[in-house]
């Protein structure tokens, strides 16, 4: 019983819902979510160059499989802005004037972004989304959501204009266009749904909005005779049926697709669920620290796998899961999983019986939808902060951000070098760590000479190596000791703290071993304190410890001084504890603390 537990989760809510008061908010919940939903669908469904049932049917199988086999119940698993955004610009270059195959190249890149999920998940590699830094996403979303602006303002403005080979370009083409050849009557009702979409934003953020304009714009086309006149700048016909199970993408796709256009969309798949999954994980950590309850990232990838593969297999597109109706489902205090089934049932139900209304809906009007989503994706503040505080990752950003314009559609390329930028800066701090020399502070703790203006004995030093020790920063580790000593003729003794030192390897030991010989060469005692569990097993492992003898380990700073005090017949002068600061004057609070600690040590 436990087994069939563990495969099928949904066992575990099921009893939940005898409880009415679990039923009905759960109910609510599911229905509150899929007024937004389904509005917005539709112009997910345009920003992503599908037909608008397509968006339908991939909020539908999907959101019911993720329902069933997720383990939280508060998490929404949906076509989100971005998946949307990629998915467009990956089949921008492979565009096709057969709708069907265009469908076909959606479905087929939601096929390879499953078979990710499921290699990702067989080998616990989930971590790798950490990869990606957060100014590359950032960026990364500024440049698209330029893209999608510019790309939806023509919907506004109903102007055809030839795209660039960059966006600059592009933007340039479509500037002249909407000089030209505005289109009034589409623009006034494109820009009036902007502005009502902003001003209710503003100041009625609890009102329904997209809902809201929905509803007004199928009425004003109908009552207007807007849907007659303007009938090419209406949505139309949205087939009212069920997508049913087929492989017809896989037949279509190898048939039509050279192998370069298979590889490339099976590359967009791979930078699709590296994106998106970095954009849910954000998510999943919020669940998490809302709920209160944990969540892992590798196993949600195996039900992301599965609700991939149901979206490919029934018509849709690639979904993760989404921030803003999670937020919804949070609000509306969602226990089960019964909501997303809620919501799905409601996709049902306007499959069935309501896209004859919605055919009146002007395209203008999805147009707003998307522009007003987007610019809330518009974000300079993380990438000020970045540069405030380390120019690498503001640099980086930067650089994601124009080659993003410079290089669209043909962007998969340099995505992957956006990661391996990440992942090279990352290497290169490393190979560079903190290592600081301390002394005695005023309060009696040991801190940063050059932080805090203190001076230190010309016999003893006290150095701390701030992260993991490994092959790529332990000669630099070396040479930053050795070139300390190189400074002073009178040392004779070398504490080492590791307290911050959480990880070393066999090219870090042997390092270690040798910077100890060549010291002892020179006359100069090295005392380590403060090792880790984990460090100090690997040390016993490798005969370090045995042979380094273990009246050098301490436990702490002070320990290592008394055993140093009370071993060696030289004078270690101490003095220069008593200066301090900018004055560089003598503090008589602070001679009665080092007295108080000499003496301590001479104990």
């Amino acid at each position: 019983m436990h087994y069939l537990y563990k495969i099928f989760p949904f066992l575990h809510w099921i009893n939940d819902l005898k409880d009415p008061k679990i039923l009905k908010r759960d109910i609510i919940a599911g229905l509150s979510v899929s007024f937004i939903l389904i509005p917005q669908s539709m112009a997910y469904a345009q920003l992503a160059g599908l037909p608008i049932e397509i968006w339908l049917y991939t909020a539908f199988i999907p959101v019911i499989i993720a329902a069933l086999f997720g383990s939280s119940p508060q998490m929404s698993t949906w076509p989100v802005t971005i998946v949307s955004l990629m998915t467009a610009t990956a089949l921008a270059p492979v565009a096709s004037a057969w709708i069907e195959w265009y469908v076909a190249y959606a479905s087929l890149i939601a096929f390879f972004t499953s078979l990710f999920y499921l290699l990702i998940w067989s080998l616990r590699l989930g971590v790798i989304v950490d990869f990606l830094s957060h100014p590359v996403i950032v960026w990364f979303t500024n440049a698209a959501a330029l893209l999608t602006i510019t790309s939806q303002a023509s919907k506004i403005f109903w102007v055809s204009y030839e795209k660039g080979s960059n966006y600059f370009i592009t933007l340039y083409n479509l500037t002249s266009s909407i000089i030209s050849s505005t289109h009034i009557v589409t623009f006034i009702c494109g820009l009036s749904s902007i502005i009502f979409l902003v001003v209710v934003w503003k100041y009625f953020k609890k009102v329904p909005k997209i809902l809201i304009l929905l509803l007004l714009s199928i009425s004003i086309s109908y009552i207007t005779w807007y849907n007659s006149i303007l009938w090419w700048s209406i949505v139309w016909d949205i087939p009212s049926n069920l997508p049913h199970l087929s492989l017809w993408f896989l037949e279509i796709g190898l048939s039509t697709l050279w192998f370069y256009d298979i590889f490339r969309l099976a590359l967009f798949g791979v930078i699709i669920w590296l994106i998106g999954f970095t954009e849910s994980i954000s998510v999943a950590k919020f669940v998490s620290y809302t709920t209160k309850k944990p969540l892992s990232p590798n196993k949600e990838l195996i039900w992301q796998w599965l609700a991939n593969l149901s979206s490919s297999v029934f018509w849709g597109y690639w979904v993760a899961w989404s921030f803003s109706k999670t937020a919804v489902n949070l609000k509306a205090w969602a226990t089960t999983w019964l909501t997303w089934v809620i919501t799905g049932l409601m996709v049902w139900f306007t499959l069935l019986y309501l896209t004859p209304f919605l055919a009146f809906l002007p395209i203008a009007t999805l147009a707003s939808i998307i522009i007003v989503a987007v610019l809330h994706m518009i974000r300079f503040a993380p990438l000020n902060r970045a540069w405030k505080i380390e120019k690498h990752d503001a640099i980086i950003g930067y650089v994601t951000f124009f080659t993003t314009l410079l290089f669209t559609p043909n962007i998969e390329i340099w995505v992957l070098i956006w990661v391996l930028l990440s992942l090279i800066l990352f290497i290169y701090r490393t190979m560079r760590p903190k290592v600081i020399e301390l002394w005695l502070y005023k309060d009696g703790t040991y801190r940063d000479i050059d932080l805090f203006g203190l001076k230190t004995s010309e016999n003893l030093w006290v150095y701390r190596f701030d992260g993991s020790l490994y092959f790529a920063n332990a000669w630099f580790f070396e040479s930053t000791i050795l070139n300390y000593i190189a400074e002073k003729k009178k040392i004779s003794y070398i504490i080492l703290d590791f307290e911050w030192v959480n990880n070393i390897d066999s090219s870090a030991e042997e390092m270690l071993w040798n910077l100890v010989e060549r010291l002892k060469e020179n006359d100069i005692k090295v005392y380590i304190t403060g090792i880790r569990t984990k460090v100090f097993e690997k040390l016993t492992i490798s005969k370090f410890i045995k042979n380094f003898s273990d009246k050098r380990l301490m436990l702490n700073i002070d320990e290592a001084l008394r055993r140093i005090k009370r071993k060696t017949d030289k004078k270690i002068d101490l003095s220069p504890l008593l200066e301090y600061e900018k004055d560089k004057k003598k503090d008589p609070e602070l001679e009665k603390k080092v007295i108080k600690q000499i003496e301590k040590i001479s104990d």
